[in-house]
């Protein structure tokens, strides 16, 4: 039963991607490392972006199929990856490890829809919600929309979240496809609340092409 609701998870996410272009299939393959670019394509400092402030200490991490799957497996060892794509086809979906280590003395109050993917070609991209899926589970007469919802709402950050003092928190921010033609992208986290401030962040990231 468990395998099969993974099965119908994976299918409702893939179905929110674009068709395989020839432009898709000959894309080289590379990672995503946080910093900007660097021609020569090194990767700087740890595979970990974080920023500490005022006691709130948020570590952005982008994570690979390898690794998203372990991820998810750490917060459900039952979990399959329903963000996985379909054999045969390319990764979709591109998700980000948000993780909140609150040691302040005041709550956090974190909107995953003030977050915004930035491309250095001023692309613009939102993070997946629950709607989205919902809605696409229904457009695809899934028998139990809100099974989707159960399974994958615990996986990612959706609507707002209050990070208690003292709390430490992980969850997935998922966005889809990144465009063809990009070197450089930043996460803007925008009204982020720590107690009565609110604050704006940005963590960059650049792609590094696997070559040999």
């Amino acid at each position: 039963m468990l395998r099969s609701r993974g099965l119908v998870l994976a299918l409702v996410v893939s179905s929110l991607a674009p068709p395989v272009t020839a432009a898709s299939r000959s894309t080289a393959p590379f990672r995503i490392l946080p910093g900007p670019y660097e021609r020569k394509g090194r990767a700087l400092g740890p595979p970990v972006g974080r920023l500490t402030l005022q006691g709130l200490t948020l570590q952005v991490e982008y994570l690979d199929r390898e690794a998203r799957a372990a991820f998810i497996r750490a917060l459900d060892s039952r979990a399959d990856d329903p963000f996985d794509s379909p054999a045969g086809r390319p990764e979709f979906y591109n998700a980000f490890r948000v993780e909140f280590d609150n040691r302040s003395t005041v709550d956090v109050t974190f909107q995953p829809g003030n977050v915004v993917l930035i491309t250095d070609h001023e692309d613009q991209l939102s993070p997946i919600d629950l709607t989205d899926l919902y809605r696409t589970a229904s457009l695809h007469e899934v028998s139990d929309p809100q099974q989707v919802i159960d399974r994958v709402g615990p996986l990612i950050f959706d609507l707002s979240t209050t990070i208690r003092r003292g709390e430490r928190l992980a969850r997935l921010l998922v966005f889809g496809p990144l465009p063809e033609k990009w070197k450089e992208l930043r996460l803007q986290f925008s009204f982020l609340q720590i107690g009565a401030d609110t604050h704006s962040l940005s963590f960059p990231f650049h792609k590094q092409v696997l070559t040999g």
